[in-house]
């Protein structure tokens, strides 16, 4: 049997008809070859083809959810005995001319839509019809797939897309094939199994989150003293309400921007210190300063964000890592009482760099960690509760993750993918967040959104753009 663990079942519990805890990977391919484009093919077979040759890759393919009655405990994995591949596949062909404002609202409606939560949690969803642009190329097509947030993280989707690539047109795959039988241990468990596995999990949580709280107290409070005892001291500002603190509505709207990963760089060594995170941040800072000044919204105190950190001992995903969540977080104040983009730049390294070990950053931590502890209906309760406290929205203004993608070609039945974006969950009251994934060069930013908060994504997209050149041209 495979259970969840707690920060994977969160992500269910915390799910409401005005807010699913779908994560969205769109990948945009390019024929490599013109002439198998023209040989009767469509990308919707060709994908089918893939797919049924790489369903041994991932355990995330073929496996279902099983609840414990009550939530009494953490829901299991179980194998889908009746799997069948085509009910998790659609196809779309656009209607002239086949644009990016058509795909993303295409994208965006169906990031809306719930799963299926009888069948496995995936679905994807093939797009033809492109109008020959650059973010639409003839002959090419749209992978929008389409994941519960409990199954993956992050990083574990960039190890799930590797899995059904290619490293070449031919197709040699990106990873190496795994054993066929990779769900065949996830046996349905009895109510007897259930029903012992909770007893045992509610024995062993408080003595585990007794442990943790302890192993972590004593830093938090000599971090503590130190802060307060510094000269230079000054308590923490209140996270100001702005715009995007909003209650979230199903209405998910997405939009996105590409910038050079070199660029990117370029503008990260003109700060001593400055990781690529904190451009990401200083260029989403940037954008939210722009789009609520220009609403005369823009809050005296200086917006703060909310930002993932991959957990795994090894900084990624590897072949052999389980599918699911293994993330932690920071808050860190995006400095945008400063007018200057450089040293708006600056204070947010400042600011990441205490974070990760300061009183604030190991706090969010903490709490991240503890819950990891907490009994299966603890957790499911805790969760309603802190949706109807509001918690998100005096947390941050904005969630910015950065998700390390792959630096070479990929490729899924002959075609090559040229541009890739994410969409998240919303939590709600706060209705903005950004994905920065880089692939082969290239690096994303993807906003997440609703239509009542952001009504005009394209401004925003614009922004954005405006606040890279502002660092770049510095």
């Amino acid at each position: 049997m495979k259970q969840l663990s707690a920060q994977d079942a969160q992500f269910l519990y915390m799910e409401t008809e005005s807010n699913l805890a779908n994560a969205t990977m769109v990948c945009i391919y390019k024929e490599a070859d013109t002439k198998e484009g023209a040989s009767g093919q469509t990308a919707f077979t060709k994908v089918i083809s893939q797919l049924q040759n790489r369903l041994s890759c991932s355990p995330i393919f073929t496996r279902k959810l099983k609840r414990v009655p009550g939530n009494i405990d953490y829901p299991y994995w179980v194998k889908d005995n009746y799997f069948d591949l085509k009910a998790h596949l659609h196809h779309h062909i656009l209607e002239a001319p086949g644009n990016w404002p058509q795909l993303t609202e295409l994208i965006g409606r169906i990031h809306s839509q719930p799963l299926d939560m009888r069948r496995p949690l995936w679905e994807m969803h093939i797009v033809e019809g492109f109008d020959g642009s650059e973010n639409c190329p003839k002959n090419g097509f749209a992978l929008i797939t389409k994941l519960h947030h409990a199954a993956i993280d992050g990083a574990a989707a960039m190890q799930f897309f590797a899995a059904m690539s290619d490293i070449d047109p031919q197709g040699k795959p990106a990873l190496p094939q795994q054993d066929a039988a990779t769900n065949a241990s996830l046996m349905m468990p009895s109510h007897f199994d259930m029903l012992s596995t909770s007893v045992s999990n509610h024995l062993v949580s408080p003595a585990k989150f007794t442990k943790t709280l302890a192993a972590s107290t004593p830093a938090l409070i000599k971090q503590h003293i130190r802060k307060k005892r510094a000269a230079d001291y000054q308590p923490p500002e209140k996270v100001p309400t702005t715009l995007f603190n909003a209650s979230v509505s199903p209405n998910k709207s997405f939009g996105a921007v590409k910038f050079s990963l070199e660029d990117l760089k370029s503008i990260q060594h003109k700060v001593v210190g400055a990781k690529l995170n904190d451009v990401v941040l200083a260029i989403t800072a940037g954008a939210m300063v722009k789009y609520l000044s220009a609403r005369n919204a823009l809050p005296s105190e200086s917006l703060v964000a909310w930002v993932p950190i991959n957990a795994r001992p090894s900084g990624k995903a590897n072949a052999d890592d389980e599918p699911g969540n293994n993330v932690t977080a920071m808050t860190t104040p995006l400095g945008t009482k400063l007018a200057n983009p450089i040293e708006r730049l600056e204070e947010i390294t400042k600011n990441t760099q205490a974070s990760k070990s300061s009183e604030d950053g190991m706090g969010a931590r903490l709490v991240t960690d503890l819950s990891q502890h907490l009994p299966g209906i603890s957790m499911a309760i805790a969760s309603q509760l802190l949706l109807a406290s509001g918690a998100a929205a005096k947390l941050c203004n904005v969630t910015v993750s950065n998700v390390p993608g792959h630096q070479k070609p990929m490729y899924l039945a002959g075609s090559q993918c040229v541009h890739q974006y994410g969409l998240v969950p919303l939590a709600e009251g706060m209705g903005l967040f950004v994905v920065a994934l880089s692939n082969n060069g290239i690096m994303s930013f993807s906003v997440t959104s609703t239509k009542e908060i952001i009504p005009d994504m394209d401004e925003f997209c614009h922004y954005l753009e405006q606040s890279f050149q502002e660092l770049f041209d510095k």
